[in-house]
């Protein structure tokens, strides 16, 4: 996940994240099992590197994690870019306005991408998804 590869980035302080992980949902994020994942898929992605005779530098569990984060921040850019242009504005003269509980976390490299220089954080921001999805209506596709 991408908490995961913020935690094995350092991006993420454990004790300050509540005990909801785990099978049994009680055990705190752990950074062990983050490295040990991401090590892992490391080992794989050098392998097929190595056994196609790929000239690509080896990769580091940090190296895939920044991966995993390029390609959220991306999924982010994609419809902030689409329906910005379709408007016929260019991202470069608007300000970003973040919100949910990593949107501060991503903020930078999505406006850096984007061209914006200038970022809003609403006090609230860590809960304004939380919010907003209470306030929704549910609605259930056939």
């Amino acid at each position: 996940t991408i908490t995961d590869a913020n935690l094995v980035l350092r991006r993420l302080i454990p004790e300050y994240f509540p005990k909801i992980f785990g099978e049994t949902k009680n055990q705190p994020l752990d950074l062990a099992a983050s490295l040990n994942v991401l090590s892992s898929l490391a080992e794989t992605i050098n392998s097929f590197y190595t056994d196609n005779q790929i000239n690509h530098p080896l990769l580091s569990s940090e190296d895939v994690a920044l991966g995993f984060i390029k390609v959220a921040n991306e999924t982010m850019c994609r419809p902030i870019r689409n329906l910005t242009e379709a408007k016929g504005f260019d991202t470069a003269h608007h300000a970003l306005a973040c919100f949910g509980g990593a949107g501060a976390q991503h903020a930078c490299d999505i406006a850096r991408t984007l061209g914006m220089k200038k970022i809003t954080v609403h006090k609230y921001a860590g809960i304004l998804s939380a919010y907003g999805m209470g306030l929704a209506d549910v609605v259930h596709e056939a």
